[in-house]
């Protein structure tokens, strides 16, 4: 008590003193009042929080070792239905996809489908030459060119009128022809009406694939392996005829237990006797399979599944460095077995488990991942896989850097150096959709560029089920509008036909801008200001079951 009573007297005697030299002062000379500007204060340097690193999750960068380019793998998707590219209002509602597709791979355009398009086939006159009517094509193609798009070609079904014994599969006629020598014809034909009308310097730069998973019989193909390996060398034959130096490769090999074969495809390109020429090999300027994840088998397969293709690829010089695509992707089945139109998952896991296939993509020398769509059904709204696509166009086209990790399950880093600019994304991805197990990473950053300064400016961007994800906000306000739900539909795929009745458009509807919001790719952190330690850069990085961060490092 009496410190506190001394300490105001003091105060208030400097108080009155003050006063007094105030109003000397100002009797002196008004006039002579001396205004000081004092210099700016300098920002304070961040102090480097201490974060003690638990080894186990701990990712050493070095900044100064160059692994690869983080090149465009996502930008392809496959077409079943080309008609819809003669409408100009589908062609206009593609704009919106621009920013990440810039191909599209037209699937059984040559015809032998249920629903009868593409019946440019009309039989054979009296010398047996093929009647033809290409104008469907013409149409289609028009339409699409119209877009800016790169279109790709499967030459795959044969025409129904091709087959004495008309026989429904699957996916439409997938016998072989009767009669190779009017498939030739028809081949010659189709690719001649493109040139004539698109130009052989435009034609020959578009991909030509032969036929859609020939080793899942009959759905796809309704022969032998060696009836496909004939199929595929008289094609290739028939396509160089027309365009000598045409981009052409095998159809995707499906890689489900019920496959026929699998790597037998690429001996035969190889060493194989070609059933057309009778000379050693066919050319093959891809290789390319099916990727379907299963939510119920709990697991992430593409390590297992890519091993046999990417090995005996690496065992011939003339394949091992040519692209090496999955044209079919996307996870088939949810948690309850159930498969439903939908081919991905919408939320948070499966932009997590995007994340994990791009780490593993980039490990195995994947080119390209054709994908179905990344929209969510009805709308224009971004799945929560999408807004993991926009952190990678931020990265695309920088170097991928070295990262040295010893990480248990399915997270990690993927670093990449585009400029002065460090990005890290970083994940963390459960194959159970009801995990709890949140995650804590540890990157840290040595080497050349972290040598060059002290301080950087830290922004992240965050994907995991409160941020960028709209689809448990829909499932919740449909549920409340009292919509009817599908117990044994799909859940929580991309299309929220498979799990609801017709009422939930309305409801998507009626709380778009709402939905809008939440499905936008949110900044968590912006421009805060981290410093390194010893010479390194370390980060703490906590992360949900399911969760992917984008962390951009801009040097100050």
């Amino acid at each position: 008590m009496y410190k506190t009573q001394r300490k105001i007297v003091i105060s208030l005697a400097f108080i009155f003193a003050s006063l007094i030299f105030f109003t000397c002062s100002k009797s002196d000379d008004i006039g002579d009042v001396i205004i000081e500007n004092p210099e700016p204060e300098e920002p304070e340097e961040p102090e480097a929080p201490v974060i003690v690193v638990d080894p186990n999750n701990l990712v050493t960068i070095n900044t100064s070792s160059v692994v690869g380019q983080l090149y465009n793998f996502w930008s392809t998707r496959p077409m079943v239905n080309q008609t819809r590219f003669a409408s100009s209002s589908f062609r206009s509602s593609l704009d919106l996809i621009k920013t990440y597709v810039k191909s599209y791979n037209m699937v059984r355009v040559l015809g032998g489908r249920t629903d009868n398009l593409n019946d440019f086939y009309k039989g054979v006159d009296g010398s047996g030459n093929i009647i033809t009517d290409f104008s469907g094509l013409l149409s289609s193609m028009r339409g699409f060119m119209q877009t800016g798009f790169k279109p790709r070609i499967v030459l795959d079904n044969v025409p129904w009128e091709m087959n004495a014994v008309k026989e429904v599969n699957t996916y439409g006629n997938t016998n072989p022809p009767d009669d190779y020598n009017i498939w030739r014809q028809y081949i010659n034909a189709f690719l001649q009406t493109l040139i004539t009308e698109f130009g052989m310097n435009e034609v020959k730069t578009w991909r030509f694939r032969v036929a859609t998973e020939p080793n899942y019989s009959p759905q796809h193909w309704n022969g032998t392996k060696e009836e496909f390996f004939k199929h595929y060398d008289i094609t290739v034959d028939e396509v160089l005829k027309v365009i000598p130096d045409a981009i052409i490769g095998p159809g995707n090999n499906l890689t489900e237990g019920v496959a026929t074969y699998t790597t037998e495809i690429i001996d035969h390109c190889a060493n194989g006797t070609n059933y057309a020429t009778g000379e050693t090999g066919t050319k093959m300027d891809f290789f390319c399979f099916s990727y379907y994840e299963k939510m119920d088998e709990n697991k992430v397969r593409l390590p297992e599944t890519v091993q046999a293709f990417r090995a005996k690829l690496n065992s011939y010089p003339q394949f091992s460095n040519i692209p090496f695509d999955i044209q079919e992707f996307g996870i088939l089945r949810d948690e309850n077995r159930v498969r439903g139109v939908s081919l991905t998952d919408a939320t948070e896991f499966g932009a997590s488990w995007y994340a994990r296939i791009a780490d593993l993509a980039y490990e195995n020398r994947i080119t390209e991942i054709y994908d179905w769509g990344q929209e969510i059904e009805s709308s224009d709204l971004p799945q929560g896989r999408r807004n993991v696509t926009e952190m990678f166009l931020k990265m695309e086209g920088g170097n991928r850097l070295e990262a040295i990790e010893s990480l248990s399950g399915h997270a990690g880093v993927i670093p990449v150096v585009k400029g002065d600019i460090i990005y890290l994304l970083v994940y963390n991805h459960n194959t159970t959709r009801t995990s709890t197990s949140k995650r804590t990473l540890y990157p840290q950053l040595e080497g050349g560029i972290i040598a060059g300064g002290t301080t950087w400016r830290m922004n992240e961007w965050t994907v995991d089920k409160t941020h960028g994800v709209m689809m448990h906000e829909l499932y919740k306000d449909v549920r409340a509008a009292g919509v009817g739900e599908k117990t044994n539909g799909r859940i929580y795929g991309n299309r929220p036909s498979d799990r609801f009745e017709d009422g939930w458009k309305n409801v998507l509807n009626a709380n778009l801008s709402k939905y809008t919001q939440l499905a936008e790719l949110p900044q968590t952190i912006s421009g805060s200001l981290i410093k390194k330690v010893e010479g390194k850069l370390t980060l703490e990085v906590d992360l949900e079951p399911h969760s992917v961060k984008l962390i951009e490092l801009i040097p100050q």
